[in-house]
């Protein structure tokens, strides 16, 4: 027996699971010595992937560390193609995430930009034409957060987004909603307006009762969490933001205080995206990584003139 299938997918130990009966649909169960639990190797839904439950877990937690690719292919052995395919699968199972996020409170609405740098999408400016106002070579994101530091993010579209924008992609995210901070950008106006509430703009607010740091923040560590990764695909933005949301809200969710409980918080996180992982109807092949599109209906909205 090899020592892949040997392998305990619990705690990683080699050579230490027994024989243990049979489950009620007479499938093998072991017993791992080391660990004292037992398992059963056909209920493994990433079989397919040739690794252990406890390989991937691994991988999980550098993910949720946000380490690099290059970093992650070392440390587990393996090549940064099967890195990305696997964060792909993690993509995958988290697509759904931000639909049933809502929010409530006090809620701080803001635009962040990313350029778009890849050729394919980039517009070219041609002799005596500019481009005015934000460049179509940049990517708007919308970023809504509570105070208690629940989010979403959602790409928009190229350049500035517009009001539909905000109604079509965040009106189902909004739960009991008491005032809306915003930095001042009337394209919200419409948005905000539809749940009769106050809007308040925090950079005019002489008072600094309203302050809108808290997005100005959130919009650092998103973009510190994207531009990390060498070899970013732009047309994966929406991927990353829906990872990077869960993670976020699943802290804040959580309280973390302090770096003892973020640690424990995200030894807990490893076993939730885990099981979120495991109940995907579909498996997620190789060839499904290949031919995904992200979101290149936005990218490619605006052809070169």
């Amino acid at each position: 027996m090899s020592k892949l299938n040997n392998l305990c997918p619990l705690c990683g130990s080699v050579d230490s699971s027994i024989k243990h009966g049979k489950d009620t649909k007479g499938r093998q169960r072991f017993l791992c010595k080391s660990c004292k639990r037992s398992y059963i190797k056909d209920s493994n839904t990433l079989k397919h992937l040739k690794v252990s439950d406890y390989i991937f877990k691994k991988f999980l937690g550098l993910m949720i560390d946000d380490t690099t690719i290059e970093v992650i292919a070392r440390n587990l052995n393996v090549n940064t193609k099967t890195v990305n395919y696997w964060k792909f699968i993690v993509f995958k199972s988290l697509e759904d995430y931000q639909d049933n996020i809502e929010l409530h409170g006090t809620i701080l609405i803001d635009e962040t930009f990313i350029p778009i740098r890849n050729k394919k999408y980039k517009i070219v400016k041609h002799a005596n034409k500019e481009t005015r106002g934000i460049s179509y070579n940049q990517l708007c994101i919308i970023t809504m957060i509570n105070l208690e530091g629940i989010s979403v993010a959602k790409v928009a579209s190229r350049a500035m987004a517009l009001p539909h924008h905000y109604i079509d992609l965040f009106t189902n995210n909004i739960g009991y909603v008491e005032r809306f901070i915003y930095d001042g950008n009337v394209r919200g106006f419409q948005f905000m307006k539809s749940f009769n509430v106050e809007y308040i703009d925090g950079k005019r607010d002489i008072n600094e009762k309203y302050s809108i740091d808290l997005v100005d923040h959130y919009h650092s560590i998103l973009k510190r969490h994207i531009f990390k990764h060498n070899g970013f695909n732009i047309k994966n933005t929406q991927h990353y933001l829906n990872f990077f949301v869960y993670r976020q809200n699943y802290l804040s969710y959580n309280k973390t205080k302090n770096m003892r409980i973020k640690n424990k918080v995200k030894n807990k996180m490893i076993d939730d995206l885990f099981k979120i992982i495991k109940k995907a109807d579909k498996k997620i092949t190789y060839r499904d990584y290949m031919k995904d599109l992200g979101i290149e209906d936005i990218l490619l909205s605006i052809k070169n003139k």
